[in-house]
């Protein structure tokens, strides 16, 4: 491992909420209220990532997030607001990724949403609503595509295929 890998893992491991065991996070990343996330094990971020934790932001084990990826747990009100175009006050709703989820390059994730377990989100997909575990999901707005192979995914996860 390079020094600035070693740094960059050092760093993110005292910055945030809490890290599992091998992760990885590359270059030009920007977390926002780092103190608000957490990532599992096996963790791959790719470059170019944004992430406002404000609300709170769990990865979990084996995910990996392509380059570009936008995901944010915090809004404002618009519907009722007390000034324009929005409310100064902050709504936060965190987001939820969970294990063994693909996040393809240059997604967006809304504040308040679950990928479920085992799920892929198509590159430049913009998810505004829960995901199902092994769904594969695209567009905007993001809809279900099809599902992955369940008994495959589940086989791969017993032996551990990760």
């Amino acid at each position: 491992m390079s020094l600035s890998k070693f740094l960059r893992k050092f760093i993110y491991a005292k910055r945030l909420k809490k890290t599992g065991k091998n992760f990885y996070i590359a270059e030009k990343v920007k977390i926002f209220s780092a103190k608000n996330m957490e990532i599992g094990e096996n963790v791959w971020i790719s470059p170019g990532c944004t992430f406002g934790a404000t609300g709170g932001l769990k990865i979990g084990n084996n995910a990996v997030i392509g380059p570009e990826v936008f995901i944010w747990t915090d809004n404002h009100d618009f519907q009722k607001p007390d000034r324009l175009p929005f409310n100064k006050a902050v709504i936060k709703k965190s987001v939820i990724i969970e294990d063994n989820v693909w996040l393809g390059g240059r997604c967006c994730i809304a504040p308040g949403v679950r990928i479920g377990e085992g799920a892929v989100v198509a590159m430049g997909a913009v998810v505004s609503k829960d995901v199902p575990p092994c769904a594969v999901v695209g567009g905007n707005p993001a809809k279900i595509i099809k599902y992955r192979d369940a008994g495959q995914y589940y086989m791969l996860k017993e032996k551990q295929k990760f």
